[in-house]
């Protein structure tokens, strides 16, 4: 493990330079380029939260923050299971020329997805301004932590993806189905007292760790308090088992991944 940690080390400036490359392709001749980071995720907010206000007679001053935080939360998780499939079948050529740790390329896109996610924070950074300003400084104050656990989530589960797709290429056409059924279970837009009305949701809206991911970003910008130990036990939790299916995954594949791509 030891040894493996100073590969990585020793090629850091190689897949930095590679996270960089993606930030910048990501979009190349856009007129706005990296503002899309948090446009895209702000109109998104307005169209669901006048369709769902309506639909459940809520608040739209306090449920867009709300369905804000989710999709923001969304992205990475989306993103780590979703495009980081991708991450090393799309970095064959360079796996073929160079004998660097495979997981490199998932750390180069967990990379991006993590400053992605800390831009499109700047959305609900402005959002906050207007509604509760105060709440911005308990933001600010456990936004290093809550970055480096959602990189953390990032890096594992991209890792678990990249390496799944790669052997069976049914993977990433599957994975959406599945997440798009957890989207719908899980508080990302639906509220808490929408859950209380069944006993069984009630009892899954408490375990479900996603629940508890999204509530690092929600309780000190929306609720101004710091999330709570249960919080952070969970969101650890979920990510310490994805980064041990991930590293066991690595110990397993790494060597034969080359047959695959």
């Amino acid at each position: 493990m030891k040894n493996y940690m100073r590969k990585l080390y020793e090629s850091r400036y190689f897949w930095t330079h590679l996270a960089r490359i993606e930030l910048k392709n990501k979009f190349r001749r856009s007129k706005l380029g990296i503002l899309w980071t948090f446009i895209n995720p702000l109109c998104l907010t307005m169209i669901m939260s006048v369709v769902f206000a309506t639909a459940f007679k809520q608040d739209i001053a306090s449920y867009a923050p709300y369905i804000l935080s989710g999709i923001l939360c969304w992205d990475v998780f989306s993103s780590a299971f979703v495009g980081g499939s991708y991450s090393i079948i799309s970095n064959d050529a360079y796996i073929r020329q160079f004998n660097h740790p495979i997981t490199i390329y998932t750390l180069k896109s967990a990379i991006v997805y993590t400053i992605s996610f800390a831009i499109a924070l700047l959305a609900l950074v402005v959002w906050m301004l207007f509604v509760d300003p105060i709440n911005i400084l308990w933001g600010l104050f456990s936004l290093p932590l809550t970055l480096l656990i959602f990189f953390a989530f990032a890096w594992a589960g991209t890792t678990i993806s990249a390496f799944t797709a790669t052997k069976y290429r049914d993977y990433p056409q599957l994975v959406p189905l599945i997440l798009q059924t957890l989207w719908y279970i899980s508080p990302v837009f639906f509220q808490r007292k929408m859950f209380e009305t069944v006993p069984l949701l009630e009892t899954w809206f408490r375990l479900n760790p996603i629940t508890h991911m999204l509530q690092l970003v929600r309780a000190p910008f929306l609720d101004g308090t710091l999330p709570t130990l249960q919080n952070y036990l969970f969101s650890i939790g979920l990510t310490g088992v994805l980064a041990w299916i991930a590293y066991c995954k690595n110990k397993k594949e790494a060597r034969d991944i080359i047959f695959y791509i």
